[in-house]
Parts: C-alpha cells; sequence; structure tokens
C-alpha cells in the first residue's frame, strides 16, 4: 500500500491554485477593459447591484477583487455605501460557481482533455481571443486535474490514526475547525482553497459534513481579510465598505454557526433532490450560505448603510498625511482592467495639482514675494513624486498576457504621466526662474504688457481644465474643442508679440526691461498649451484622422 507522500500533496494543491489564477487571468483577457462599466452601470437598484457584482465575480473568479475594486470606488465617490453593499452581496454568490463545479468528480475525469484542447488552441491558433480561451481551458483543466490528485494523495490518510484522531477532534470541537478555516482563507485570500482542500478530503472519506460545516463557514468569513486589508490606506467611504464585507460574512457565520443543527437540516433537507454524494452536500452548504446572506441583508441595504456610517462615522478633524499616490492599490495589479482605472485616477489627480500650480503661477509676478516661489517650487516635487511612482506602478503590470487594447493603454498612460512631468518642469525650470529674475531686478510689467500675459495664462489654463475634464469624461467633443483653441492660441500669441514689439518702439521703459522676461513668459505658456495639446492626442489617438492639427 503507498503511503502519504506530503510533496505530493503539496503539489497538487499548487496545481489546483495555480488552475484557478490561470483561468481567471484568461477570463479577465476575453472580457477586457469593460469590468468597471458593469459595476458603475448596473447598481440603480438593490437586485440589480447583486446582479452586477454576481457578474463581475463570475469574471474576476474572485470575491476579494471584485471588493477591492468597490473600495476604490468608495474612496473616489463612484458608488454609494448603499450600492456597494448590494455588489458585496451579488459577489459573494459568483464565488460560488467553481465550488458547485467541483461537486461532480465526473467531471475530474476529462480534465486532462480541457487541457490538451487548451493546448491545442493556444499552440495552433493565431488570434488573441482563441489564445485567451485556450487559456481558460488550461486553467480549468489545472483545477480539476489538481483536485483529482488531492483527492489522490488524501485518500491515504483515510487509514492513518493521527488524522483520524485530528479530524474527531475538530468534530467535537467545531469552534476549533472554524477558526482554523477562518485563518487559512484569510491567509490565502481564497475561499476556493479551503473548500477545494475539504471536498478532497470529504472524497476521500476522512471528514464528514459535520466535520465540513465549521470549515464552510469559517472560509466565509476569511475572504473578509482581503477587503479590510485593501482598505488600510483608503478614506472613510472605503473603510465603510470593507466593513460591510466584514459585517455580513461575520454576522451570517455568527448565525450559522448559533444554530448549527438546523443549517446542516435545511442542507441536508435539500440534498434530497441532488445527487447524493458529501461533496455535493458541502458545495450547497456554501451555495445555501451566501444565498442566505443575500436573502437576509438585501432588504435591509439602507438601514444597514445608516448602521455603518454611525460605526465608522466622518472625522471631525482631517489627518495630516503625509503626501503619496491615493489610487495605486498594489492589490489591483493581478487584474490590469482595474490597474489601469487606478493610475488614470491617479493622472487626474496629478493634472489637477499642475493646473493648480499652474494657476498660482501668475500671482508669483503679481506678488513679487520669493517665499511664494519656493512654495510653488516644492509643490512641483509633489507632481515629479507623482511621475515616478505611477510610472513605477505601471512597470509592475506585465506586459506578457495584456491584449493589444491594454498594451496601447499601458503605453498611453506612461505618455499622458511623462507629458504632465514636464508641464512641472516648465513651470519650476522656466516660468518661476523668470518670477525670480523679476522679483531679484525689481522690473515691472508695462499695465499693456501684464494684462496680456495674465490674457495669456488664463486662456492656457482654461485649456488645461478643459482637457482635464476631457479625460475624466472621455468626450471626445470637449478634445476636439481644445485642439481649435491651440489654432486660437497660435494667433494670440503673435498678436501679443508684435504689440509687444510696438511698445518697444514707443520707447517704454518698462518695455525695455522686461522684454525678455515677457517673450520668454509667452513662449513658456505656449509650451504647456502644447503639451496639454498632447495629453489629448494621445488620450483619442485612436482617432488620429480627426484629432490632426491643421497646419
Amino acid at each position: 500500500m503507498q503511503s502519504f507522500s506530503l510533496v505530493a500533496f503539496l503539489g497538487a494543491l499548487a496545481i489546483f491554485i495555480y488552475g484557478i489564477r490561470q483561468s481567471r487571468w484568461g477570463i479577465q483577457l476575453l472580457a477586457g477593459d469593460r469590468l468597471r462599466s458593469v459595476i458603475t452601470s448596473l447598481t440603480k437598484n438593490r437586485l440589480m447591484s447583486a446582479f452586477s457584482g454576481a457578474l463581475v465575480t463570475l469574471i474576476f473568479q474572485s470575491s476579494n477583487a471584485t471588493i477591492i475594486m468597490l473600495v476604490s470606488f468608495a474612496t473616489t465617490g463612484m458608488i454609494s455605501l448603499t450600492q456597494a453593499m448590494g455588489v458585496i452581496l451579488g459577489a459573494d454568490i459568483g464565488s460560488t460557481v467553481v465550488i458547485a463545479l467541483l461537486a461532480f468528480q465526473q467531471i475530474f475525469d476529462i480534465a486532462l482533455v480541457f487541457l490538451i484542447v487548451g493546448v491545442m488552441i493556444e499552440t495552433f491558433s493565431n488570434g488573441k481571443k482563441a489564445h485567451y480561451t485556450g487559456m481558460v481551458l488550461e486553467g480549468f483543466g489545472f483545477i480539476f486535474f489538481g483536485m483529482k490528485l488531492m483527492i489522490q494523495t488524501t485518500s491515504l490518510l483515510k487509514g492513518n490514526t493521527l488524522i483520524l484522531e485530528i479530524f474527531t477532534a475538530l468534530g467535537q470541537n467545531p469552534s476549533y475547525a472554524f477558526l482554523g478555516a477562518t485563518l487559512f482563507t484569510a491567509l490565502v485570500q481564497n475561499s476556493a482553497t479551503t473548500l477545494g482542500l475539504t471536498m478532497a478530503l470529504s472524497f476521500a472519506g476522512i471528514i464528514t459534513l459535520d466535520d465540513a460545516l465549521p470549515i464552510v463557514i469559517g472560509a466565509n468569513v476569511g475572504t473578509s481579510a482581503g477587503s479590510i486589508l485593501a482598505s488600510v490606506r483608503g478614506n472613510t467611504a472605503a473603510k465603510r465598505v470593507a466593513f460591510s464585507h466584514f459585517f455580513f460574512k461575520t454576522t451570517g457565520g455568527g448565525l450559522a454557526f448559533l444554530f448549527l443543527a438546523r443549517y446542516k437540516h435545511l442542507v441536508l433537507m435539500i440534498q434530497d433532490v441532488l445527487p447524493q454524494h458529501q461533496t455535493t452536500t458541502i458545495a450547497l452548504s456554501h451555495i445555501l450560505f451566501n444565498l442566505g446572506l443575500s436573502i437576509l441583508f438585501l432588504p435591509f441595504l439602507r438601514q444597514g448603510a445608516w448602521l455603518i456610517q454611525k460605526v465608522i462615522p466622518e472625522s471631525s478633524e482631517p489627518e495630516e498625511k503625509k503626501f503619496g499616490p491615493q489610487y495605486l492599490e498594489p492589490k489591483a495589479l493581478s487584474t490590469p482592467a482595474l490597474a489601469f482605472a487606478q493610475v488614470k485616477r491617479e493622472i487626474l489627480r496629478m493634472a489637477g495639482l499642475a493646473a493648480d500650480i499652474f494657476e498660482k503661477t501668475i500671482l508669483a509676478f503679481e506678488k513679487g514675494d520669493l517665499n511664494f516661489v519656493t512654495y510653488l517650487e516644492d509643490e512641483d516635487d509633489k507632481i515629479d513624486m507623482l511621475d515616478r511612482e505611477i510610472k513605477f506602478y505601471l512597470a509592475k503590470i506585465s506586459q506578457e498576457n495584456l491584449t493589444a487594447d491594454q498594451a496601447r493603454t499601458q503605453l498611453l498612460l506612461l505618455s499622458m504621466t511623462s507629458d504632465l512631468e514636464e508641464i512641472g518642469d516648465i513651470i519650476n525650470k522656466l516660468i518661476l526662474e523668470l518670477a525670480r529674475k523679476r522679483i531679484r531686478k525689481g522690473y515691472t510689467f508695462s499695465e499693456e504688457g501684464l494684462d496680456e500675459i495674465i490674457t495669456f495664462h488664463r486662456r492656457v489654463l482654461d485649456n488645461f481644465h478643459l482637457a482635464i475634464a476631457a479625460i475624466s469624461s472621455d468626450d471626445e467633443t470637449l478634445g476636439l474643442k481644445l485642439l481649435r483653441h491651440e489654432n486660437e492660441l497660435s494667433n494670440l500669441e503673435e498678436e501679443y508679440r508684435l504689440s509687444h514689439l510696438q511698445r518697444l518702439q514707443q520707447g517704454k521703459k518698462e518695455t525695455f526691461q522686461t522684454t525678455s522676461i515677457h517673450l520668454d513668459l509667452l513662449s513658456n505658456f505656449r509650451r504647456i498649451n502644447t503639451k496639454i495639446t498632447a495629453l489629448i492626442t494621445a488620450r483619442f489617438s485612436s482617432h488620429a484622422g480627426r484629432f490632426k492639427l491643421s497646419d
């Protein structure tokens, strides 16, 4: 008789986990970057919120990924707490699909067929979608093959006295099984791994339903750890979303544990009409737990949101935080669509900061205060920091499994970040240096010259705000409007240069003193406007023909 091999068991577990990740990655690539819109467009009522949560979790193959997305949306105010709570309940239902498939032992017998077909498609097909389909089939093949290997390796433990004593003790003390499953799931951040192991032990005949139910409850409670961790750096809204997930799972887990006998009776009663196998019963118990959460909490989402807002109130005093990125969530890196959405938010924040600094530069010429110039130079350091952090974050997103559109998006975001960083450099190294020169020399602009500089600055600033609005809303009409302004600004610069030369010919003292500063300012403002235009032409590069500037 063969003896149990720990290496063989861990290898089977590794294949199982790899299959979950491979299938999840392939499905995401097939779905593309439309996942965000599913949540934001299908949250008008509680039922649609739950539906969108289930749908996105089916694609992500992870309720944790969906909850992390919700935490991000809550941070930026894109979704209300009530809407987020509905999505959470739906996400928990969506997470039961893979577990339901694992309940049928017959599917394990064709696991290698999944692998063979997946490899053939990936090897011999040229299209991207076919390649991703192959990845999905390979992933499911690894899941079911890994599960089959776990069953084979754990079956060798059936006669092991120590193992039987351990599970007998756990059966007599279900709180220990619950606690162990909670901690293990929190560690691996995937309830499918915990439940897969449980079902493998059940297939092997090592554990009974009485042993498994506390593990099922613990695995569900343990999934809330990921959302709590994701909200640590978030604002109050993000913490409320994470706590909602924790509240649902722990309350449901507490009730199920308190009424464990009735929970088991309900599972067995429904099981009577299904195929008679204990693994089917374990899968059913997991599905019933999450359906029960939705039935229990969906009617009371508004009341629940009110309660959570009382438990986690808004801070009375804003905390002083060290400046840094707000949206570059490390956990989103495994999901390119979500990671790119986070980067876009950080770029919009960076653009808003650059626009604010640019708006204040005119005051440096009006005030004549060197301390104010120093303050603006320090503010530009923030732009440099965000530029660095965004580029590091984008570099962590592997290009290997990106779709062609996602690869272009990655390059586009890098380009936009570089353009904003260059705008900061023009302000810091050129415009503010001109302000220092004017203050040190004690020069004064002529009244007409200062009016022209202020007007030109205001026109560029208006374009900056227009660009931010176009990027934020993906509105091509605003982009086209900005590009028309580019030509108008070119004509205005020429007009102001001629006006300045006319004042020089008239022999005005102020004009003579400030001529180099005046002309350099117009030139640098125009350079900033060119970079602003570059942001738009890059963002809407797929419509290059429409966005081509006239000569």
